[in-house]
């Protein structure tokens, strides 16, 4: 009998035995329900099984035209992505931030015999020639860090931030300072205030893609120090083809512009100048899950589609997970998905489908490695909080979800009898505080892992 909290609320709850696959509690293991980024864990493992967990997102730095013997050349340098949600990011390698790598990269053509380029800087995106975000995001979720989608080419995590100054009382405006790194055209409409010292950041950002006139909305806290917010880059291939151009300048090697080149064209004319290889698919999955990062996801999920379906669009990456349910004889009649990353309102998924995945994956591709793709609950990513002062602290390993009225949390673990389980937990639409809810599912898992 579930307490009073969940009076309201609308709950699936699925425990599998490892070796027998038996179902040892449940509560409406077959409602479909919002998963939020617990859904992440459907992306993730399937994409290291079906691309391989040593596959790289490569992208190229290439020119077409022709090079005088003077160093000029005429026609076009190109930024060929596909896809790479680590490129110009710092999160792997610190020499991966834009601000490193697009120098290097710069030097890099200059190498080439390139000094001056009668053409353009083309970010050529083409790869990903779907829209960047899924359809069903919500409107106040677009412009934020979190919501920024997948391009072709995406940079700095498709990420900026806006550093709020003069804070001063309850109730007031403060003052933008300014943003990082600069994105021409970018303007703001601020119309935030400050509410008190304990309330975090709750401003959003309003404008999705494309659009550069934001208008920032809601509060962030009192203080005496600098705030920062993030927003997601209106444009980020266009942002990298300005960036190469900045960063050629830097060198004195002169172009005409730069621009985006969202449908494919022939590149078989192109010459090759350099390469930028991603980190591992693994490190991204596991990276994915641990700080619950939807831009990984979602590229992740068109680098699926395309492998497996033939074009980089959400929509195959999710046919090609279906697939992946199929092998492992997973009956995915319960799953309505969206989006890779759980972001969108409209995913659907029963605890059962989860739990049951979560349960014949690691049968297929090992314990240890599933873990491994997992953060441990009490002491690493998102689920670190989790479990201090349980039993169960370190034995087990889950992804979490959470957004307005929904948490959830889908994972495995070994017991204390040291039987492995897999599980997953389930709420929606509760009208008690987050935290109390919190409370109560730890308490689930913590009842899980004792008995």
């Amino acid at each position: 009998m579930l307490s009073s909290e969940f009076k309201h609320a609308s709950v699936s709850i699925t425990v599998v035995d490892y070796e027998t696959s038996d179902h040892l509690a449940e509560v409406n293991p077959d409602m479909s329900i919002i998963p939020a980024s617990s859904l992440k864990v459907l992306t993730t493992l399937s994409s290291v099984a079906l691309l391989s967990d040593t596959f790289q997102f490569v992208t190229r730095i290439t020119y077409d035209g022709v090079l005088d013997v003077d160093g000029t050349l005429k026609g076009n340098v190109y930024i060929e992505g596909t896809g790479d949600p680590t490129f110009g990011s710092g999160e792997f390698k610190q020499e991966m931030n834009y601000s490193v790598l697009f120098p290097r990269i710069a030097k890099a053509i200059k190498a080439a015999g390139i000094t001056c380029i009668d053409g353009n800087i083309i970010a050529d995106e083409s790869e990903f020639n779907s829209y960047p975000i899924s359809p069903s995001w919500q409107w106040n979720d677009l412009g934020n860090y979190y919501a920024s989608g997948a391009w072709g080419i995406n940079i700095n995590e498709n990420e900026y931030g806006i550093v709020f100054k003069d804070r001063g009382g309850i109730g007031r405006r403060p003052r933008i300072a300014y943003h990082y790194p600069k994105i021409p055209n970018l303007k703001f409409s601020n119309e935030v205030s400050v509410d008190s010292s304990h309330t975090g950041d709750q401003a959003y950002i309003f404008g999705g893609p494309y659009n550069y006139n934001k208008r920032i909305v809601g509060t962030i806290p009192q203080g005496s120090t600098a705030f920062t917010i993030k927003g997601s880059i209106p444009d980020p291939p266009l942002f990298a083809a300005y960036y190469l151009t900045e960063s050629l300048k830097e060198i004195g090697v002169k172009t005409q512009g730069h621009e985006t080149q969202y449908f494919a064209t022939r590149k078989s004319n192109r010459k090759l100048i350099t390469r930028i290889k991603s980190p591992y698919l693994k490190d991204i999955a596991r990276e994915a899950n641990f700080t619950s990062n939807n831009l990984y996801c979602e590229a992740i999920l068109k680098a699926m589609g395309e492998d497996k379906n033939g074009e980089a669009t959400g929509q195959n990456g999710i046919a090609a997970i279906r697939g992946m349910l199929r092998k492992l004889k997973v009956d995915y009649k319960a799953l309505n998905m969206e989006d890779g990353s759980g972001l969108s309102a409209r995913n659907n998924v029963s605890s059962h489908l989860l739990a049951d995945f979560l349960q014949q994956f690691a049968k297929e591709y090992g314990v240890e490695y599933t873990k491994d793709l997992l953060p441990r609950a009490g002491a690493q990513g998102t689920v670190s909080g989790l479990l201090k002062n349980s039993s169960a602290r370190g034995k087990v390993w889950m992804k979490s979800g959470s957004m307005n009225r929904v948490l959830t949390y889908a994972g495995i673990m070994e017991d204390s009898d040291g039987k492995l389980k897999s599980f997953s937990i389930m709420v929606n639409g509760f009208d008690v505080k987050y935290k109390v809810m919190r409370a109560k599912v730890e308490k689930m898992v913590d009842y899980i892992y004792r008995y």
